[in-house]
């Protein structure tokens, strides 16, 4: 086992025993004290598969980092913190959190929920999106059209993931917005407009797939297939 795990926790002593009961579990981990040394650290490491974060950090609190990094990196998110009223927990996995444990909590449940998310997130990045001749790998982070690639750019990538994972859901244009261009994003949602069109003409004929819903957003109109 080599997935490494980066805890973001200001309180030293926290820290520490968390460091020490992942790296027994065989766990490869980083430490960090705040958002900057979270952000720099996210920049220069690769393969990071989970951050476990503390909400209240110096400077960037917990709820900024989360946004910025859901924004900027594909990794899980466990949020460990003292708030333990539920419209805490709410804001945090309606933010993007994957996970949510307040303190004081019990060890075995923690790293449960951990090795929880890191196996789902390596099965969703090995995990094949079909439909007809249009295949989408994740692994690969490519889109073909039968054995030929389609070239495309990370934002038509990310929308068409979006959609083809939500396949058959009408996704509202301000859920679009928050999942591809992050929770703080000051445009307006004709950015979804354009980038959607882009995406039409990239796919060619596998654009019809995606489905304008007049007043509310788009949907993947198609039988899509896992694996």
């Amino acid at each position: 086992m080599n997935e490494k795990i980066l805890i973001a926790d200001d309180d030293v002593r926290i820290n520490e025993l968390l460091c020490e009961d992942f790296s027994q579990e065989g766990y490869e981990v980083l430490a960090v004290y705040d958002g900057e040394m979270l952000i720099e650290t996210m920049e220069k490491v690769h393969d990071i598969c989970l951050i476990i974060l503390d909400v209240m950090m110096p400077g960037m609190d917990g709820w900024e980092i989360l946004d910025y990094v859901k924004k900027h990196f594909s990794v899980k998110v466990l949020m460990l913190t003292a708030l333990s009223d539920e419209d805490s927990e709410v804001r945090g996995l309606r933010r993007g959190a994957d996970d949510y444990v307040t303190k004081p909590f019990k060890k075995a449940i923690l790293l449960e929920r951990a090795k929880r998310l890191i196996q789902q997130r390596a099965s969703e990045q090995q995990e094949e999106l079909r439909c007809g001749v249009l295949r989408l790998s994740q692994a690969e982070c490519k889109v073909y059209d039968g054995p030929a690639e389609i070239p495309m750019t990370m934002k038509e990538y990310q929308l068409l993931l979006l959609l083809m994972q939500n396949s058959k859901i009408v996704l509202k244009r301000d859920i679009i917005l928050e999942k591809i261009w992050g929770f703080d994003y000051t445009g307006n949602d004709r950015t979804i407009d354009t980038h959607i069109k882009m995406l039409r003409r990239t796919l060619r004929e596998n654009g019809a797939y995606i489905r304008t819903i007049r007043g509310m957003g788009y949907c993947f109109d198609g039988e899509v297939q896992r694996g």
